[in-house]
């Protein structure tokens, strides 16, 4: 019998601060509202935050990614969490890691098998029957980072309006996922657009977007969308809350990009077969 089919979603960025997280969460939990068996893995190890989002307490986490990564525990549905919606559970990052030798013990053990466990992840999740999961990358050049960039079906970068972030976008793209092209899609977004943009800063986001295709090649990279800031949003954020609400602008065009992601990983592999 076929295996059930498994989509995996990453979203990363050069450095933290664009949203990322919140987005990636925002995505996973519209995949489940929307019937699909989804999970979503923290696998910012260093900065772990799905947790605290989802308000999962420490009680009931026996395992997490860094067991998992490390070859300490083989990936099962003790690993999983459930949240409030039963079609969305979590994978969670451990945050009480020891710091200086111990942290970097920690990254480097990670980094020698995190590309064979996330081989193990993906079938066992598959074999679990789940139609989607969804990464919440370390920023920058982390090896486990890059590994779920390169299983990946659709990678979503997450860049803010700032020169800065900008030139990031740039050079991971020229030196990573152009080299990852062949078998999946590539998607970039701008995220925390402040209101009222002064016309000439407009055009230079466009001329950035325009540059980043450009560089990528056309055919072969995707805008998504340039999203705002949400002041409604960020005051949630003061109360623990940071999904969308269903009548805010940002959720519109979450379910957007939600659409037209699914919708070109569906057409990729329909086209594969």
């Amino acid at each position: 019998m076929a295996s059930a089919r498994l989509d995996i979603i990453i979203l990363h960025s050069q450095k933290g601060g664009p949203g990322k997280t919140t987005l990636s969460c925002n995505i996973a939990h519209e995949l489940a509202k929307r019937g699909n068996k989804t999970v979503l893995i923290d696998l910012d190890i260093a900065q772990p935050t799905i947790q605290h989002i989802f308000r999962i307490p420490d009680k009931k986490i026996k395992h997490t990614i860094n067991d998992v990564l490390m070859g300490k525990k083989k990936v099962s549905e003790e690993v999983l969490l459930e949240t409030n919606n039963q079609n969305l559970q979590l994978i969670v990052a451990k945050e009480n890691v020891e710091y200086g030798e111990g942290l970097l013990s920690l990254l480097e053990d990670i980094q020698q098998y995190s590309f064979f466990a996330l081989h193990e992840m993906t079938k066992f999740l598959q074999r679990m029957g789940y139609r989607y999961v969804v990464y919440d990358l370390a920023p920058g050049y982390r090896m486990e980072s890059v590994n779920a960039a390169a299983i990946a079906d659709a990678r979503i970068f997450v860049i803010r309006p700032s020169t800065f972030s900008f030139e990031g976008a740039k050079q991971m793209l020229r030196d990573i996922y152009k080299k990852l092209e062949i078998r999946s899609l590539s998607f970039f977004v701008f995220n925390q657009l402040p209101p009222k943009l002064k016309a000439e800063n407009q055009k230079l986001l466009e001329d950035w977007k325009e540059d980043l295709i450009n560089l990528y090649k056309p055919d072969k990279i995707t805008f998504l969308d340039f999203l705002p800031i949400s002041f409604d949003v960020m005051e949630q954020g003061i109360r623990g809350e940071y999904i969308f609400p269903d009548d805010s602008v940002l959720y519109e065009k979450l379910t957007q990009i939600v659409d037209k992601v699914i919708q070109d990983i569906d057409e990729m592999k329909k086209s594969k077969e």
